[in-house]
């Protein structure tokens, strides 16, 4: 390594021991500065925007306490009572009107204890909900209203519920593109009789979707002049999911702060972080956050409706560039008085040093001349009969008996360098025959260690595929039974009988495999003509309920038309295997793409490639080197054995599988079949030992 500059230096040595106390005082300074502003600052920047989220959170609720008192206050005032009594409906809806304006709600109606009971059967209504309000308890909070339930309410709600939703940076992908629920505040007031009886429920609702006038309300309670640096900007923001329904962050963060007409970022979406935190894990974020298009000090808390599900997230925070910028600014004019004092101390001390290290000067400019080659050079006499005098002539009587030293060591060097090529030659020799039979060790214990285990798998899965033969009998038998009974009836079942039948034989026919690999000498599978096509498509139907139940689509393109020789119950087993290996490598819902096309080489058209595509998270180039091998898995729960086997099987008829893949951008596996079946004798003894069921749903 090569040495530092200052260490290769006396002067430079000096300077930086005069320098150091100044250097380390200043640098303690600006540790202390930034320990305080990172730790003392940043904790009273989380707690304050800790407390604006308390007070966004008292706000709402007080909103909450406000609109049940109004109810509470409509439930007993004097003009009601005749209504209810007389149920004149006309008159009753006029005077709701007229308290809906006045109470400043978007809904305000009457239920009688029918459609009360109507209401549970609703999204947003429960049977806990109804019990509460028939036992005489009043309920408050927020809800979400579905667009039906909107419109039954009133045909206006559902329009002004309507938000778009807009792509946001950093936020989880998403394909909506309108939000059309609506969230309110909304309150549920009973109206008993004497007996305690209910009589009427009154249900009201103040909309918060676009509801500028809370979040507004909010801001300037919290973030009043001077309560944040120049150019600082405080928000708060009410969501509805992950999408913001009503809010007073800007698009833009370099809008006039004195133009209250800007842009607001009404529909946009949550940060992924803030997402996995608040409405997964349903827990409070307080830290930094991107919003939008910048960076804020943020705090997030989840809502919950009625009914205590989770239905958003309050949001209170404010810019983090003002405070970054005053972090910085101390920082910097730190830095600028460290490197003035620095630089005045410099000076001084290397004006001095000059003329003390003069002879060191000479006795360097010597030093260098002999490492870089030239022998001849010598200090010399100095002005000076000092320390340095004396350390100048020992280093030249040195360099003398060195020049004599190095001629004697070059001879001696030569001579031993050729004894070493000699005996080096001879151990590189038996070192690459060491290495060989080392490696061929390791290649028959590879072997031997699998052949043991696939013999062992032969055993015991002859014994498996004996037990199993005989409920697939009884299913069989049944199945007749079943048929005979049903008589004309069974007609309408045929198909599905059909199915189960033929199911029956396919497992009779892998149980036949099993029982051919697991005894040697037998003889291979009948081969029949095959339509690769339809094999296809029925391999497809009987694995749709697994794909569906990851929402994934099966995208098909058929460009091979013609017909091969092949064994089918063995083909689709390995296209059930590879269909469902793309659907465990997919962790979210996309697509599979499945094709035939006409295999062609240097020979001409052999027959047909069938490849399958996903979009999963791809294979490493490690796990590609060994994903064919017996007993590889990269599966806690898997055996090992699907792709082996399902490579076995398409290389006994003379075909092959192979795989194409990198990570985070899918796989392709690619099947081989040749339209007229070459038995491929190399694999049959593999083929013997391994499982052929494996890999089968």
């Amino acid at each position: 390594m090569m040495p530092l500059p200052w260490r290769r230096s006396v002067r430079g040595r000096l300077l930086l021991l005069i320098l150091t106390p100044i250097l380390l005082t200043l640098a303690a300074l600006i540790g202390l500065t930034a320990y305080w502003t990172t730790t003392y600052t940043d904790r009273q920047l989380y707690m304050k925007v800790a407390s604006d989220l308390a007070v966004a959170r008292s706000t709402l609720q007080l909103m909450q306490d406000r609109q049940l008192e109004n109810l509470e206050l409509l439930g007993h005032t004097w003009s009601l009572p005749p209504y209810l009594l007389h149920h004149d409906r006309a008159s009753l809806n006029a005077l709701l009107q007229d308290m809906k304006s006045r109470y400043r709600v978007d809904f305000l109606r009457i239920l009688s204890p029918d459609e009360l009971l109507d209401l549970a059967n609703t999204p947003s209504g429960t049977q806990n909900s109804v019990n509460r309000l028939q036992a005489g308890d009043s309920i408050k909070g927020l809800s979400v209203l579905t667009p039906s339930e909107m419109k039954e309410i009133d045909p206006d709600l559902p329009q002004k519920a309507l938000t778009q939703v807009i792509q946001t940076p950093r936020a989880k992908p998403t394909d909506r593109t309108l939000e059309d629920r609506g969230m309110f505040v909304r309150t549920l007031h009973p109206i008993l009789d004497a007996n305690g009886q209910l009589l009427y429920v009154l249900d009201a609702g103040l909309m918060l979707n676009n509801n500028l006038e809370f979040v507004d309300e909010i801001r300037d309670l919290v973030y009043g002049q001077d309560a944040l640096p120049e150019r600082g900007i405080g928000t708060v923001t009410l969501f509805l999911g992950d999408t913001r329904i009503t809010t007073n962050v800007p698009v833009d963060l370099n809008y006039d702060l004195s133009d209250t007409g800007f842009i607001r970022a009404i529909g946009t979406r949550i940060s992924s972080e803030v997402y996995d935190r608040v409405l997964v894990e349903e827990r409070i974020w307080l830290d930094r956050a991107f919003v939008v298009s910048d960076w804020f000090i943020s705090a997030y808390e989840p809502l919950y409706g009625l009914n205590n599900e989770l239905i958003g997230v309050l949001y209170a925070g404010f810019s983090e560039s003002p405070f970054f910028e005053m972090y910085l600014r101390t920082l910097g004019e730190m830095g600028l008085t460290l490197t003035f004092v620095l630089l005045i101390s410099a000076i001084l001390v290397w004006r001095s040093a000059n003329h003390l290290f003069h002879p060191i000067q000479r006795i360097h400019t010597s030093v260098m001349a002999v490492r870089s080659g030239s022998n001849e050079t010598r200090i010399g006499q100095l002005r000076n009969e000092d320390e340095f005098s004396d350390l100048a002539h020992q280093f030249d009587s040195m360099l003398d008996e060195l020049d004599a030293r190095q001629e004697t060591i070059r001879q001696a060097a030569e001579r031993l360098e050729q004894k070493v090529k000699e005996r080096t030659l001879s151990l590189q020799l038996k070192t690459e025959a060491l290495e060989e039979s080392i490696e061929l060790l390791k290649a028959t214990r590879a072997e031997l260690f699998t052949k043991e285990k696939l013999a062992v798998l032969g055993e015991l899965t002859a014994g498996i595929a004996h037990e199993i033969n005989n409920p697939a009998a009884v299913i069989l038998g049944h199945m007749d039974l079943l048929q005979g009974e049903l008589g004309p009836s069974a007609s309408l079942v045929q198909d599905e009988i059909d199915t189960v039948i033929e199911q029956v034989y396919r497992i009779r026919a892998i149980i036949n495999n099993l029982l051919q690999y697991s005894r040697p000498g037998q003889v291979i599978d009948q081969l029949h003509t095959l339509a690769v096509n339809d094999v296809v498509k029925d391999t497809l139907a009987l694995v749709r309920h697994a794909l569906d139940k990851k929402c994934i689509q099966v995208q098909q393109n058929y460009s091979y038309l013609g017909e091969i020789e092949g064994n089918r119950q063995q083909l689709q087993q390995v296209l059930i295997n590879l269909l469902l290996n793309a659907a465990n490598a997919m962790p979210a819902a996309g697509n599979i793409w499945v094709s035939t096309h006409v295999w062609t080489t240097h020979e001409g058209a052999l027959g047909v490639e069938i490849r399958i595509r996903d979009e999963g998270v791809g294979i490493s180039e490690e796990v590609l080197a060994r994903i064919f091998e017996p007993f590889f898995t990269t599966r806690e729960n898997g055996n090992g054995l699907g792709l082996s086997i399902s490579r076995s099987l398409a290389r006994r008829y003379g075909g092959d599988i192979t795989v194409s893949s990198t990570l985070d951008n899918g796989s392709q596996f690619s099947i081989f079949l040749r339209e007229k079946a070459v038995i491929n004798q190399e694999d049959e003894e593999t083929m013997r030992q391994l499982l052929s069921g494996f890999g089968v749903v």
